[in-house]
């Protein structure tokens, strides 16, 4: 396992990280065992960073993840997340405050410990405030849509529990959201992490879309993060499941991720002759920006988190491939 320094927290964490979603049972079947057997795995093969929240599961991926590192907390980064529940808790500086605590202290509960490394927003942002489908459910859940001035609000609230000891840094989910607003909560300095989505099918991070690009702009967020010192860590790595050779889970044939997997179709071509899966191809993609510190899919067995810790030591894609990968990208997949 290689490590990289995130940002100016200056963490050495794992390239290769422990997406927390599906030991909260979010992508597809598992057990709570196969989950914590997962977790213990990942510390023995020097992953180092695990990144939960209490939504994946209602918080049974935080309980799984505390339980796989009882007794080992020493050798983890842990990163959770924090949501306001209602307009309440936005309403003043001390709503926030107690609503962020409040918060915290049940994640800790969970996990198992006295302190949590990074605390992120877990909400999207956007140009006003709103609300927004946070999970398609059945039944559909929302949250509350930040605009930029509540991130920083809310992000003042959030130092009060790095004061208290509870937390060490502050992050945001940077995805899915209102680019220029973005920018602004980035450039601010309140934050010292920023989870942005970057993968074979969206480079917007990077890059401006190319022509008939149908995914979420991620606003060329990447480099902004790099000039801020915002340590960056990479979500959505394979695409909610859909950069894969086989889908594991049902999806109606008009969601994004039957799209994303039909993609692949025109993709896997030009990778298989270097890797021995997609999922494997996908992880080495986002590896290869020295950009993002650390990267991080979302696991429910051992066997799938091991392999992406063999992505560590895999070369990287070869340039003739990736300016052929490139080229597919600007046709938006189409031969």
């Amino acid at each position: 396992m290689k490590y990289r320094t995130l940002g100016r927290t200056g963490i050495n964490v794992s390239e290769v990280g422990f997406g927390g979603a599906g030991i909260g049972h979010v992508w597809g079947p598992t057990t709570d065992e196969e989950c914590i057997r997962s977790v213990r795995m990942a510390l023995d093969l020097g992953i180092n960073f695990f990144d939960t929240s209490p939504m994946y599961g209602g918080g049974k991926s935080e309980e799984n993840l505390g339980k796989g590192l009882a007794g080992r907390r020493d050798q983890a980064i842990i990163a959770t997340k924090v949501r306001l529940q209602n307009e309440d808790d936005r309403a003043s500086h001390e709503n926030m405050a107690t609503a962020v605590r409040h918060s915290v202290e049940q994640s800790l509960t969970r996990l198992g410990t006295d302190y949590v490394d990074v605390l992120q927003v877990h909400h999207q942002v956007g140009a006003q405030r709103g609300q927004y489908m946070a999970a398609v459910g059945p039944p559909p859940r929302y949250a509350l849509l930040l605009n930029h001035e509540d991130y920083l609000a809310l992000g003042n609230a959030m130092r009060e529990v790095v004061q208290e000891g509870k937390v060490r840094f502050i992050g945001i989910t940077a995805w899915d959201g209102d680019p220029p607003a973005i920018k602004k909560i980035i450039a601010s300095g309140i934050f010292d992490t920023a989870q942005i989505l970057y993968n074979l099918l969206n480079r917007t991070a990077v890059g401006d879309p190319p022509s008939g690009f149908d995914d979420v702009d991620q606003g060329q967020s990447l480099p902004l993060a790099h000039a801020s010192n915002v340590g960056v860590i990479g979500i959505r790595s394979h695409a909610a499941g859909a950069l894969v050779d086989h889908l594991d889970r049902e999806a109606a044939p008009d969601s994004e991720v039957a799209r994303d997997h039909r993609r692949t179709r025109n993709i896997w071509p030009l990778l298989s002759g270097q890797y021995s899966t997609l999922s494997q191809a996908a992880l080495r993609f986002c590896l290869d920006n020295p950009g993002i510190a650390t990267v991080v899919p979302g696991f429910k067995s051992a066997a799938e988190m091991e392999e992406a810790v063999a992505c560590s030591e895999l070369p990287s894609i070869s340039e003739e491939v990736l300016a052929d990968l490139e080229s597919l990208y600007l046709r938006q997949f189409e031969h």
